[in-house]
């Protein structure tokens, strides 16, 4: 339990509404007025776009399995191992690929803490990834001082032993667990929830602020009970523009401040970009184009940072914890590994790529078939190996050294 605590913070009493209980169960109410929990923050839009972003990347990236040789790496097919299935075919015979680690991605960025029961047939491979919900499981020491995933399958209670458990987390202070970001940020996130909640108010009163209805007389509590009803039915943007009639000499006195002088649109604003610092996304990529960004000036310098800041963490983490969960120790010593292909997000634009390959294959770093293989392209036998320009010599070469020969000098060894 201390482990599951550590996700929300410190307990207090019950009767505190902040307290460690209530947190778990519905998320715990903010300084704003509305409770906010891991579900009801996504109802904010930022919060929705930032973890959409980061989740369908990770979800959509290409995952290989490869095996390490004398001669470098190689990809393994489909038909040569169960692995390489599951990663490109199906995750389990009821999600794909994408929608396992979406899922799980999602769990990290909310919860922080996404977790995957690792299925293994009876040699102890593995054969499929599941989900796990994150608000029930959490990493704990048994009787044995092992190190195991309680969790509930089917409402039974379940321990996993930690090898059969892909776990995916976000900044903690243990190394077990992270936190939660919606826990850890519930008044930013509560405070954009209250200027939402606040507007759709706003329009609900015919984009009018409260106030008093002053009476020059005195009235008793049924005509008053009556009067408020009356004046409050009238609300409602569906009743808006129609004549109301305050009847003995009654007037309306606004006292509240007006949206415009409560910043209400810039608090909107301040609170998307605090989201957006919150999960490290950039604000043009969460439809927004207010202010600038310190990662360049360019789309392409824009996305770059994303995939080296945002993205390159969390993928990082994946493939440590897959790679040292899904391999039995045979495989490892065969040199089976996973890895995830970000070429695709790191390419830029079709110039700046032509004249990346053509410096590369100048210098023979890159060969034709490389290039094409980058590119998503068949290889060619007919293009061969690694080039070079044919004006090129030896930095050691004689002065009026020509190449296609052996300069004078140079032992051709």
């Amino acid at each position: 339990m201390s482990v599951l605590r550590a996700a929300f913070g410190p307990s207090q009493s019950l009767s505190d509404p902040q307290s460690f209980l209530l947190r778990a169960m519905s998320g715990g109410r903010s300084i704003g007025g509305v409770n906010v929990s891991e579900y009801t923050a996504l109802n904010v839009s930022a919060v929705y776009a930032a973890v959409g972003i980061i989740a369908d990347t990770i979800g959509q990236l290409p995952l290989h399995l490869y095996r390490r040789t004398d001669k470098g790496r190689v990809a393994v097919k489909r038909n040569e191992h169960p692995v390489a299935a599951m990663l490109q075919d199906q995750a389990n015979p009821y999600m794909t690929p994408f929608t396992l680690r979406q899922t799980s991605q999602s769990h990290a960025l909310l919860w922080g803490n996404g977790y995957m029961e690792i299925q293994k047939d009876g040699r102890g491979r593995t054969v499929g990834l599941w989900p796990l919900i994150p608000e029930n499981t959490w990493p704990s020491w048994n009787d044995r001082a092992q190190l195991v995933y309680r969790t509930n399958i089917d409402k039974q209670p379940a321990e996993l032993d930690h090898r059969n458990v892909a776990h995916v987390r976000a900044l903690g202070h243990d190394g077990y667990v992270g936190h939660s970001q919606i826990s850890l940020h519930r008044q930013s996130i509560g405070l954009a929830m209250a200027a939402e909640r606040y507007g759709a108010k706003f329009y609900e009163n015919e984009a009018m602020s409260g106030g008093f209805l002053y009476h020059p007389g005195k009235l008793d509590a049924k005509a008053s009970e009556n009067l408020r009803k009356s004046f409050s039915k009238q609300g409602g943007l569906d009743n808006a523009h129609r004549i109301k009639i305050l009847e003995e000499g009654m007037k309306f006195e606004r006292t509240t401040i007006p949206p415009d002088d409560a910043q209400f649109l810039g608090t909107r604003e301040f609170q998307l970009a605090e989201i957006a610092r919150i999960y490290r996304v950039p604000l043009i990529l969460m439809q927004s184009h207010e202010g600038g960004t310190t990662w360049g000036t360019g789309i392409e310098q824009i996305l770059i940072g994303f995939v080296v800041w945002t993205l390159q963490a969390w993928v990082v983490q994946w493939e440590q914890e897959l790679n040292r969960k899904l391999f039995t120790k045979e495989e490892l010593a065969q040199g089976y590994f996973v890895r995830f292909a970000l070429n695709a997000l790191l390419r830029g634009d079709m110039t700046s790529r032509a004249n990346f390959y053509k410096a590369m294959r100048e210098i023979s770093t890159l060969s034709a078939n490389e290039i094409r293989e980058l590119e998503d392209l068949n290889t060619n036998p007919e293009l061969g190996g690694y080039t070079r320009p044919a004006n090129w010599v030896p930095v050691n070469a004689p002065a009026g050294s020509v190449s296609g020969g052996t300069p004078t000098g140079v032992n051709p060894a």
